[in-house]
C-alpha cells in the first residue's frame, strides 16, 4: 500500500516549512495550473445559487471562465461559462491580492473581504463576500502539498462568508443576501499525461497522515477503473450556520478510501480524516460513472455521518485530452440537499441543509467498469458493469440450499 501511495503521490515538490508564503495565498502564482472559485447559496426573490471560477492552464494553452447559475425554484441551470478561449482572455495581477479580469468579468480583493462581478451571456451577478472562517490549506499540517499524478498543487479555501449583492437573471434585477464559499487553487500537474514528472519524498508525510487517519473496511471487496485522477468534492452549507468541505478521490478499490474534510462550527474549523463513502445512487455518462447521491461517515472530534444527494439540473463540462490512453475529463456539477446528524460526547445533533456537489472524473479507454463482491449469509452475490460494452450482470450464488441466480441487461 505505502509503494502504492509513493507512486501516485508526487514528491518531490518544492516544500516550504517557513508560513511565510501563507500571505500570498490570493495572489497570482504563474504556474501551469491556476484558479480563484466563488460557490454561495443566496435568496433573492427565489432561491439560487452559483458556482463559478476564473481559470489558466498552460498546457494548450487556453482560459476557462466557469459561470453556472443554479434556480433551485425553477429546477434549472444556467451556464455562462466561456472556454477554452485564449490564454490572454484572463489578466491577472498582484502578488498579495487576487485582482483579476477576464471579460466584463473580474475578482478583487484579500482575505478576509472579496468583491467579485460575473457578467456574460446576459446574466449578471455581482456578490461581496466577507469571511466568517479563517483560511484553511488542505493538509497543511503536511506541508499543505498535494498530489495529482507526478504532479503537485496546493488548495486554499475559506469555508464560510457572508454574501450580498445583486443578480440580474431573466431581465430582472434582485437583491440577495446569502453565504459563500471561496477557493484558491495552483501548481504544476498535467491532465493530458498525469505520470509527466518524476517527484518522490515529501509525500511520504502525507502517507503517513493518510495510514493514521485510515478507515479500511473489507465487508466488500471491490474493483473498479476509477483512478486517482478524478475527485468527489462537496461544499456543505448548513442550517444551523455550520459549513463542510469534503473531499475524496477515488480509488481502484472502493475499500480504502483517500480523502479529508473540514467542519467550521461557528468557532473553529475541525479536520477529519477518517472517512467512509458509499455511493447510493448515480448514473452512467459519457463512459464515466458519477454518484449522484452519496452516504459519508467520518470519525474525528466526534462522530458525522450523512447524505448528499444531487437535487437540480446538472451543469456538465467536457474537455478532450491529448493523450493515446486518456480520453477526456468530466466535470459533473450540481447543487442537493444533505442529511445526518453529528454525534460528540453523548450529544446527537441533526444536521440539514445544502450542498454543491462536484464529480471530476478522467475517462480512459477502458471507460468506467467495476467489479463488486457482497458476502451474504449463505453465499455470495457479484455485480459487474462495463461502460464501454453497455452491459450490467449480477451472480447471485446461494449455498444453503444451493441455487445460482444470473440477471443481465443493458446500459447506456
Amino acid at each position: 500500500m505505502l509503494l502504492t501511495l509513493l507512486i501516485i503521490f508526487p514528491v518531490n515538490a518544492h516544500q516550504q516549512h517557513s508560513h511565510k508564503w501563507l500571505d500570498e495565498y490570493d495572489g497570482y502564482h504563474n504556474c501551469i495550473r491556476e484558479w480563484w472559485n466563488i460557490d454561495a447559496f443566496i435568496q433573492a426573490e427565489k432561491n439560487y445559487s452559483i458556482t463559478a471560477s476564473f481559470e489558466y492552464e498552460k498546457e494548450t494553452p487556453a482560459a476557462n471562465l466557469f459561470f453556472t447559475v443554479f434556480d433551485w425554484d425553477g429546477k434549472k441551470a444556467y451556464d455562462c461559462g466561456s472556454y477554452g478561449d485564449d490564454i490572454s482572455a484572463m489578466r491577472c495581477f498582484g502578488k498579495y491580492e487576487a485582482n483579476i479580469s477576464y471579460g466584463k468579468s473580474w475578482l478583487r480583493g484579500g482575505y478576509p473581504r472579496y468583491k467579485v462581478h460575473f457578467e456574460n451571456k446576459g446574466i449578471i451577478v455581482d456578490i461581496e463576500i466577507q469571511a466568517e472562517a479563517r483560511a484553511v490549506f488542505v493538509a497543511e499540517g503536511e506541508g499543505s502539498i498535494l498530489p495529482m499524478g507526478f504532479g503537485y498543487y496546493r488548495y486554499m479555501f475559506i469555508p464560510k462568508c457572508r454574501a450580498n449583492g445583486w443578480i440580474f437573471i431573466d431581465g430582472k434585477l434582485q437583491e440577495f443576501t446569502g453565504v459563500a464559499y471561496y477557493e484558491h487553487v495552483w501548481g504544476n500537474w498535467s491532465y493530458h499525461n498525469p505520470l509527466k514528472g518524476c517527484t518522490i519524498k515529501p509525500y511520504i508525510s502525507l502517507a503517513k497522515w493518510w495510514w493514521e487517519n485510515k478507515n479500511i473496511s473489507f465487508h466488500n471487496l471491490s474493483f473498479s477503473s476509477n483512478n486517482p485522477f478524478g475527485y468527489d468534492w462537496a461544499w456543505i452549507s448548513f442550517d444551523n450556520g455550520w459549513s463542510m468541505f469534503y473531499g475524496m478521490i477515488p480509488f481502484w478499490m472502493e475499500e480504502i478510501p483517500f480523502g479529508i474534510a473540514y467542519l467550521y462550527d461557528g468557532k473553529e474549523v475541525i479536520e477529519i480524516g477518517s472517512i467512509n463513502y458509499e455511493y447510493l445512487d448515480g448514473i452512467v455518462y459519457g463512459g464515466a460513472y458519477i454518484p449522484t447521491k452519496i452516504k459519508v461517515d467520518m470519525e474525528g472530534e466526534g462522530k458525522l455521518s450523512m447524505v448528499m444527494e444531487m437535487d437540480n439540473e446538472a451543469h456538465v463540462y467536457e474537455d478532450k485530452l491529448r493523450s493515446i490512453y486518456w480520453k477526456k475529463l468530466i466535470l459533473y456539477e450540481c447543487p442537493g440537499k444533505i442529511n445526518g446528524y453529528y454525534e460528540k460526547d453523548g450529544e446527537k445533533l441533526g444536521l440539514k441543509g445544502r450542498c454543491e456537489i462536484e464529480i471530476e472524473r478522467q475517462v480512459s479507454m477502458l471507460e468506467y467498469l467495476s467489479l463488486k463482491i457482497v458476502p451474504e449469509k449463505d453465499g455470495v452475490r457479484i455485480l459487474f458493469l462495463s461502460c464501454l460494452l453497455g452491459v450490467a450482470a449480477e451472480l447471485q450464488i446461494s449455498f444453503s440450499p444451493f441455487s445460482i441466480n444470473f440477471s443481465f441487461s443493458h446500459i447506456g
